[in-house]
């Protein structure tokens, strides 16, 4: 029962400082790594159990979702509520892509939009139109948005 409370005392106090604007970044898959690891070392030191002690991260979670988890589901929720209400300014924004200019040679930053896509489950091969038509039929929207939150795509 003591752990459980840390649980909750440690995701109202360091996670919610930790999540502060996480709607907005774009994370590949090495960095949603180095996240869950310093999560897990946060919520080891928070439960004071040490790693000689051999406790799996699965005991030490108990009900909690990965930290990546959470991130992916509430960029998705935001992008979704975006995208829903034209008159919002970044109604427009969030989807937008350049219609001009080149990009430079080698790999490309990860964008809002592959990360968008990645979430939902789309292949990177999909158009953005397909993606924002996704997103304005809500029901579909939250389906997939509970899919990555449980499963983490």
């Amino acid at each position: 029962m003591a752990d459980d409370l840390k649980r909750r005392l440690f995701v109202s106090t360091v996670e919610c400082v930790l999540l502060y604007g996480s709607e907005t970044w774009t994370l590949t898959v090495q960095d949603e790594r180095a996240l869950d690891g310093m999560y897990t070392r946060m919520l080891r030191r928070a439960l004071n159990v040490s790693w000689e002690d051999r406790v799996r991260n699965i005991a030490l979670y108990g009900n909690l979702p990965r930290l990546s988890d959470k991130i992916r589901q509430r960029r998705m929720q935001l992008a979704g509520h975006y995208v829903r209400h034209p008159e919002l300014v970044a109604s427009e924004l969030i989807l937008w892509e350049p219609v001009q200019g080149k990009r430079k040679p080698g790999r490309q930053r990860t964008t809002l939009i592959d990360t968008l896509k990645r979430d939902s489950g789309l292949d990177r091969l999909s158009s953005t139109a397909e993606l924002r038509s996704l997103m304005k039929d809500r029901e579909e929207w939250r389906r997939r948005v509970q899919h990555a939150s449980h499963v983490g795509i």
